[in-house]
């Protein structure tokens, strides 16, 4: 995988030139650790926020597995096995999985908006488990911390964790209702976990 940075020239024509090459250089960085599969390197790039936020999000997605598992295994007892309903993981804030999804980032521009702070609107590619690409520019802020900028992600990094806490939610509350004997077919008990995650009240079928 290669990731190929863009230095947004324009966009740094009136900004301090310290914070412009800096941000540069961190991009860089992350850009090469990416490249190298560097799981260390692309942490050492996140603010201190962001690292502990994505080891919070990481234990959740272990939690979130354990669920998934539950899940299949509760339609199995109650339908016998079957291939509809297997309790894939769902790579939350995995550090490979975030590596492997981008494809490029560019550096389109930075505003510096305290000395310890600096917005940076950066235009990313990124692939889905299905290979297909998507394009998406938004800005993220960076930190100075100990002399140097690190992007922070942590705001991005909780969103995930709080979907994978839903998710998980999900699958606990229509396990038990498989348990419970409220769906009379595989199927069913699909669709309701369906509704469940997309915030809707789930529903036993009538047997």
């Amino acid at each position: 995988m290669r990731i190929h940075v863009f230095f947004g020239i324009i966009g740094c024509a009136y900004q301090p030139s310290s914070c412009c090459e800096r941000s540069w250089r961190m991009v860089q960085e992350l850009s090469q650790t990416a490249h190298d599969s560097d799981q260390k390197g692309f942490l050492a790039a996140m603010s201190a926020n962001t690292r502990h936020a994505m080891a919070e999000a990481e234990a959740m997605g272990s939690k979130l597995t354990l669920a998934q598992k539950d899940f299949s295994t509760a339609l199995d007892e109650s339908f016998g096995i079957g291939l509809l309903g297997g309790a894939a993981r769902f790579p939350i804030a995995d550090r490979k999985a975030v590596l492997a999804r981008f494809v490029a980032i560019d550096l389109v521009g930075v505003e510096q908006k305290t000395p310890k702070e600096a917005r940076l609107r950066l235009k990313t590619i990124t692939k889905n488990f299905g290979d297909q690409t998507a394009t998406e520019e938004d800005t993220f802020t960076a930190v100075k911390e100990n002399g140097e900028w690190k992007l922070d992600l942590s705001d991005l990094t909780h969103g995930i964790m709080r979907t994978a806490v839903q998710r998980a939610a999900a699958y606990k509350h229509v396990a038990e209702e498989v348990r419970s004997g409220a769906f009379k077919d595989r199927i069913s008990a699909l669709i309701a976990l369906a509704k469940a995650q997309r915030g809707l009240r789930t529903g036993g079928a009538e047997k």
